[in-house]
């Protein structure tokens, strides 16, 4: 079963229509280095990824405030 799901552009951080999510995290931390967006699986092509920088560069411990995020 598809789920009936409407793609939206928000915060112009448009994502295409995807089926598959890789998340990259700051070595042992809970936080996201980059969340890559494929179309055809974890082999398939990028459609989009999201890369995260923090106050503190990289990251060392839990929790740390976002400075960007990009889009590309």
């Amino acid at each position: 079963m598809t789920p009936n799901v409407k793609i939206r552009n928000v915060a112009g951080l448009n994502i295409p229509e995807h089926n598959y999510i890789a998340f990259t995290y700051y070595g042992a931390t809970n936080n996201a280095q980059t969340v890559t967006y494929r179309e055809g699986g974890a082999t398939g092509t990028i459609v989009a990824s999201v890369a995260f920088t923090y106050v503190t560069q990289p990251p060392t411990a839990d929790n740390t405030p976002l400075a960007t995020v990009i889009r590309s």
